[in-house]
């Protein structure tokens, strides 16, 4: 009989890539790629990843618009992948992110298209 894993994670994950701009007090604002991204947290790509329980600011930037989706988010966990994708061994490293909360984009004006 076939054993069949169960769902453990309790938000449903978007598998999808996503730029996102990353802010530390240490590092300033820095791009990456973000990964498997639920309401409660996402995969970041990052070949030097932060220390575990860093507080960060992340921005989703909508394409071809001025507007951001903003969060404060916490370095949950600390990833190192290998796989093979045909062509040989690959590496890839990264975070867990926790988000805590949603925040307006500091500095950020809306498009005027919005006010109204």
């Amino acid at each position: 009989m076939p054993v069949v894993q169960q769902e453990r994670r309790a938000s449903a994950r978007i598998d999808k890539v996503f730029r996102v701009l990353i802010s530390t007090d240490e590092l300033g604002d820095q791009w990456y790629i973000a990964r498997n991204i639920s309401s409660t947290g996402m995969f970041v790509e990052m070949a030097d990843p932060l220390p575990l329980k860093t507080k960060v600011i992340v921005r989703f930037r909508l394409p071809h618009d001025d507007a951001a989706i903003c969060a404060m988010a916490r370095v949950q966990n600390h990833y190192y992948l290998q796989y093979s994708d045909g062509d040989g061994l690959r590496a890839l490293a990264g975070v867990g992110l926790r988000l805590l909360r949603f925040v307006a984009d500091a500095g950020a004006q809306p498009p005027e298209h919005r006010l109204h």
